[in-house]
């Protein structure tokens, strides 16, 4: 948590309606877990709800990283996944059916809404663990917390749709 937080310029002061936001967690792989901390950077419009996430920092305890690039592109795209899932993946039932039955109308992250990235290792001399998924779960935490720090409205559902964020805003105490 210090290590994503002194990377993140955690406790500087931010523009108004942007936020930081951390989370961490871990996998439980073999005999030894996988830790991920995140800090997500974001932005919210106050008056369209649209979350923009600016960036997503995180640090990684791992084990012993065998091959840095490989194990960089397992975080980064499970942290993708999880931006996915927070902002913008979620179906529904319309009558007991799927109402998106193909990607044309099931709304996915898209490229142009990547964030910046970064990604760092604890040195370790422990065995490798896992990599492909523990840093999906940290990701919507960072981000709820960041709107919270931003804009003082708490958002407890995925995924956070515009709506939902001016819903939250309008309702805040």
């Amino acid at each position: 948590l210090a290590r994503v937080a002194q990377k993140a310029n955690w406790g500087s002061s931010m523009p108004q309606d942007v936020g930081l936001g951390v989370a961490s967690s871990f996998g439980q792989e073999r005999d030894m877990p996988t830790w991920c901390a995140c800090v997500a950077r974001v932005r919210v419009d106050r008056t369209s709800g649209q979350v923009f996430v600016e960036k997503l920092t995180l640090v990684v305890d791992a084990g012993t990283i065998i091959q840095p690039d490989g194990a960089a592109a397992q975080v980064e795209g499970s942290a993708l996944w999880g931006l996915s899932m927070a902002l913008y993946e979620g179906s529904e039932f319309v009558r007991g059916q799927p109402k998106d039955t193909n990607l044309d109308t099931y709304t996915l992250l898209r490229m142009g809404n990547v964030p910046e990235v970064e990604i760092d290792f604890m040195p370790s001399t422990e065995a490798p663990v896992g990599l492909g998924e523990p840093a999906t779960a940290v990701i919507a935490p960072a981000i709820g917390n960041a709107i919270f720090a931003a804009t003082g409205a708490r958002l407890r559902h995925l995924p956070i749709r515009p709506e939902d964020v001016r819903q939250a805003l309008a309702h805040r105490a």
